[in-house]
């Protein structure tokens, strides 16, 4: 009995199918463009004035300056819970304005706070100024 050996020829065997992957890459491609999360963080533009103009302020409005987590007033450290009474008693019947200038080195929470307890104290007219 003869046993019949079916070899393929080494002709047959060079060419190898690469459709499938490329079906798979295409595949695996659309499904990272799908999952894909786009994250668009929502904000509040804040357009700072330039620095001639905090020079030119007026001189009737209340001041305070931000740096770091110090609030200060006048040179002076008066600290997050003085602001209320401090706008509140220099506004006293008058509408001034309340002028913060903040540091780069400042919070944003800092700066929220200060702009709270300013409107809290009654001051209507609220703005900030870059140092």
């Amino acid at each position: 009995m003869a046993i019949k050996r079916n070899f393929a020829s080494s002709e047959d065997m060079t060419e190898i199918n690469i459709s499938p992957l490329i079906d798979m890459v295409f595949i695996l491609l659309i499904f990272f463009i799908v999952t894909t999360v786009f994250v668009e963080e929502d904000g509040m533009e804040v357009s700072r004035p330039e620095p001639s103009a905090v020079q030119t302020m007026e001189k009737d409005s209340i001041n305070f300056e931000l740096r770091g987590t110090q609030v200060l007033m006048n040179g002076k450290n008066i600290g997050l819970g003085a602001v209320r009474a401090q706008v509140s008693r220099l506004i006293q019947g008058q509408d001034l304005p309340v002028i913060i200038t903040v540091g780069e080195e400042a919070s944003a929470g800092l700066l929220v706070r200060v702009i709270d307890e300013s409107r809290l104290a009654g001051a209507k007219n609220v703005s900030l100024a870059g140092s």
